[in-house]
């Protein structure tokens, strides 16, 4: 599942996390530090609505967690030094970090003189207002 392992968690010196899940529309205060929120029914029988056990990432190291957002805004501090050691957690990010890397791709493609254009119309869908 991509979690660090023992030592890993060791030699961290700052947590980055880059998001968190929201709560639903009109339950804000069932936001978590976690991938997703997620819902089981209860039922009778033993051991049902326990789901996939467990939470996801969370914020395991909370005295060592820092979230972008307060970064961002001067409300947190980042590292100290070039020494220290900052783990990336993804946290709900779903996939936007690989935004960048396209684009730096296309560019350098560009650049290169490599690929072609495609035509908008190939992309763009016309039966719909």
């Amino acid at each position: 599942m991509g979690r660090p392992d023992a030592e890993t968690f060791t030699r961290v010196d700052l947590w980055l996390r880059l998001g968190s899940s929201p709560g639903p529309v009109g339950v804000p205060e069932w936001a978590v530090h976690d991938e997703s929120v997620t819902y089981a029914a209860k039922g009778a029988g033993p051991g049902e609505g326990a789901g996939r056990g467990g939470r996801s990432h969370g914020v395991d190291r909370a005295g060592k967690t820092v979230f972008l957002e307060a970064l961002l805004a001067g409300r947190a501090q980042g590292r100290t030094s070039p020494e220290q050691i900052t783990y990336s957690e993804r946290g709900n990010v779903q996939g936007a970090q690989f935004f960048a890397v396209a684009g730096a791709a296309y560019e350098a493609a560009r650049a290169a003189g490599l690929g072609h254009e495609l035509p908008n119309d190939w992309l763009t869908q016309t039966i719909r207002d």
